[in-house]
């Protein structure tokens, strides 16, 4: 049953809406979404900033594009030379929301996307907070506090986060809510789970389950936890089962990739994670800059951001209410407040602590090479909104508090001093920081006033809220919903289509240069001394767009279809191999042949800023004002029969030979030269998923393909299997007999013949449970 405030909230309810009912808090919160977002939801406008554009869409399109074509995404052909897709589980490639998606283009459903997980996010918590016996009113509150956060929104920049972040709620929701028998929960539960594994985030999937966890531990009477448990556990294992095919590619991708043999650093797993400055955001949205423009000069205070320009998420502002509502709360007792104050400190802990790692310290190697304990407000965030919910049921019943008030006029206080006295204010600022005490002077004013007009609309609301009318009631959700929306709404900007998905000049050039997509690009910049262009096109480049398009370091690119092989590895998910070559690329300098080491992995072009000279073996070929473009006429195409061959015995042989001679070097197990005639190639098919060719050889020779080396694909010449070699240490090669043969090169599910049956056990164990149900109350009936 409701509280009383809850009953009462709801009786002045009826007022408003006669016709309230169950489902008018959702349908309110989907059209709430839809206004928010009419842009770009009903327009061609796209969201874009931090991660979007230079890492999530392009990899999302491989995946929409694989899925539009009737294939499984298994390859990503345009990044890092070639490397597996699905296997990599911040892909999230079978995700089921990614394969539906595939049926409307693809800016569409980039504009689809995230919108859908925050209106799954927001009624998620508006069931929870039902089977917590809140009111509707209270339940629309605690979603505006999830969703609009800090947190939530900045979910727009991390399409592998966003699912986790939306299922949170829900995991929490299926263990929570009254149940007549076990099998409904532990189905239900097993599914949202495994839909989380699917998503492909290990922090808000491992944080899910310790929620869960939690729920049983602290909120089930004592009799029925250890059935609870046992149900939950049961759960998870079906879970497993039905993320199967994604768990074992996984299990067989990772010990190949550079994170796993490398390892990681401390220092690069805790390179996100909160300093205690970083609390004050809890009252002031931004006050260290403007962290949501997405500018490298934004932030004025680096240590309270570890050093960097901003943290993984742009703010951690809740809205001011729910803030009032977390102290107001903190000591109370009632369904869902211990839970929700137990994940807000195990949350917060997980977030804060390794800020305060030693330094010295730092360099040690990370037991588990995961990074971002940022990642882990999703459930601070998850925590502030439950007390915001069940604080609205019952601050309306309750009298007076000073303090919010008094608060409110410490920050007026603040913004007043901050504007009367910057520079003064500045410095103060930048010695507590250590940051820039112009940039601190210009900004600490705005934040404060910002911050007082926020949090004075959540003094009003509780104001509002004391009064019975249910007019009041809806004025004082009003408050509550707009004060995190108004904050927080700037961090998800939106530019045009063309702006985000259009490619640039050199893309059109290059494409009219290489029309069969056989060569790739250097973004030569990672090669070459620093261009003053550059550090000025970043000084003003809104949402980093044209630095991410025109640079061709990240996986922009592949947007267009056009692929590099030594970009910026921003997962560290590379092939240790790849990640070998391209170290061992910076000093292609040196190389006896450096246009040969670039060409021998089909690197003919570059782009670079005017101001740069170009690296050895590239020649100018055009270019704008702001870029000048070369090409290597050395280059080779990225499928072709070799003519001249090294051998080595083994990857340390292939390293070693690299650098000396222009011929490729294969990984035979034997060390020799080796030549054959040119012979005739011909390709009938060459999608990510799958070549097939047609080749004609009058000695043995090799087919050269610049996909990365590893052993989970099929190849077969005239319908027998052969096995890959490793060519160019990080790339793959094919013996080629005499004569004229058919090759077919399938990439593949790892695991996927085994692992394939594990959705299959997953149905027919839920079916099992509820005849097994269906058994047990005929029986008693």
């Amino acid at each position: 049953m409701p509280p009383a405030g809850g009953l009462q909230q709801q009786r002045g309810l009826a007022g408003v809406f006669p016709g309230w009912s169950r489902l008018l808090a959702p349908v309110l919160w989907l059209l709430l979404l839809a206004i928010v977002y009419a842009d770009p939801l009903f327009v061609r406008r796209n969201f874009a900033g931090r991660d979007l554009l230079g890492y999530n869409l392009p990899i999302e399109k491989a995946v929409h594009d694989s899925y539009a074509r009737g294939r499984w995404p298994v390859w990503l052909a345009e990044v890092s030379g070639g490397r597996p897709l699905l296997p990599n589980l911040n892909v999230g490639a079978l995700y089921p929301v990614r394969p539906l998606l595939c049926l409307v283009p693809f800016p569409l459903a980039m504009r689809i996307y995230p919108i859908l997980h925050w209106a799954i996010a927001g009624l998620g918590v508006v069931s929870l907070l039902r089977v917590l016996g809140a009111s509707p009113f209270a339940g629309f509150a605690a979603a505006a506090a999830y969703v609009f956060s800090g947190v939530g929104v900045s979910e727009i920049f991390y399409t592998n986060h966003h699912p986790g972040f939306a299922l949170l709620p829900w995991i929490v929701w299926s263990v929570a809510r009254p149940a007549s028998g076990l099998a409904g929960r532990i189905v239900l539960s097993s599914l949202l789970v495994g839909l989380d594994l699917l998503a492909g985030d290990v922090f808000t999937t491992g944080a899910a389950v310790a929620a869960a966890l939690l729920w049983i531990l602290l909120e089930e009477k004592p009799e029925s936890r250890n059935s609870s448990a046992a149900a939950f556990a049961i759960s998870l294992a079906l879970s497993i089962l039905l993320a199967l095919p994604q768990l074992v590619a996984t299990a067989l991708w990772i010990p190949e990739t550079q994170r796993a043999i490398a390892g990681m650093k401390l220092s690069e797993s805790f390179r996100f994670s909160v300093p205690i400055w970083r609390l004050v955001e809890l009252v002031v949205p931004y006050p260290f800059g403007p962290t949501w423009s997405d500018e490298p000069r934004a932030t004025w205070a680096p240590r309270a951001f570890g050093g960097y320009a901003m943290g993984f998420f742009a703010t951690l502002y809740c809205g001011s209410f729910a803030l009032i509502a977390t102290v107001t709360s903190w000591r109370r007792k009632g369904k869902g407040l211990a839970f929700a104050r137990w994940l807000a400190l195990l949350a917060g802990a997980a977030c804060i602590l390794p800020s305060l790692w030693p330094e010295a310290w730092l360099g040690w190697k990370a037991v588990l090479p995961l990074r971002y304990p940022e990642k882990m407000a999703v459930a601070l965030a998850l925590a502030a909104a439950l007390f915001a919910g069940k604080a609205f049921d019952r601050l309306g019943a309750e009298g007076g508090r000073r303090w919010p008030i008094a608060l409110g006029v410490i920050l007026a206080i603040a913004a007043l001093a901050a504007a009367a006295a910057p520079l003064e204010v500045g410095l103060a600022a930048a010695r507590a920081l250590g940051g820039r005490a112009d940039a601190a002077a210009s900004h600490l004013s705005f934040a404060f006033a910002e911050a007082g007009l926020l949090w004075m609309a959540a003094v009003l609301a509780l104001d509002r809220l004391r009064r019975p009318a249910g007019v009041n009631r809806f004025a004082a959700l009003l408050l509550v919903t707009l004060a995190p929306l108004a904050a927080n709404r700037r961090i998800a900007q939106s530019f045009r289509e063309e702006e985000v998905f259009a490619p640039t000049a050199f893309a059109r050039a290059i494409d009219r240069r290489d029309p069969e997509r056989s060569f790739r690009t250097l973004g030569e910049s990672r090669y070459i001394p620093p261009s003053s262009f550059e550090r000025a096109q970043l000084s003003s480049d809104v949402g980093f767009l044209e630095f991410r398009r025109r640079s061709w370091l990240f996986y922009t690119p592949a947007l267009w279809g056009r692929g590099v092989v030594w970009n910026d590895d921003f997962d560290a998910g590379d092939l240790f191999r790849t990640e070998s070559l391209r170290r061992l690329s910076f000093h292609a300098a040196n190389f006896a042949d450096p246009s040969s080491f670039f060409g021998n992995v089909s690197l003919r072009f570059g782009i670079r800023f005017p101001d740069q000279s170009p690296p050895p073996g590239f020649r100018p070929f055009g270019g704008t004002g702001s870029e000048a473009w070369d090409e290597n006429a050395r280059a080779r195409p990225d499928v072709r029969l070799l003519s001249r061959w090294r051998e080595a015995a083994d990857a340390v042989g292939a390293l070693r030979q690299l650098p000396i001679g222009s011929e490729v070097t294969l990984e035979t197990g034997r060390t020799s030269l080796g030549s054959a005639p040119e012979g005739s190639l011909r390709i009938l098919e060459k999608t990510p998923e799958v070549l097939r060719a047609e080749v004609e050889v009058t000695e043995p020779t090799y087919l050269f393909v610049l996909r990365g080396y590893w052993d989970s694909r099929s190849v077969s010449i005239d319908g027998n299997p052969v096995s890959v070699i490793p060519a160019q240490l990080a790339f793959s090669a094919v013996a080629i007999p005499a004569g004229r043969h058919r090759i077919e090169w399938l990439e593949t599910i790892p695991g996927g013949k085994l692992s394939r049956w594990g959705p299959v056990v997953f149905v027919a164990a839920a079916l099992g449970l509820f005849a097994r149900k269906r058994r047990s109350e005929a029986s008693s009936s």
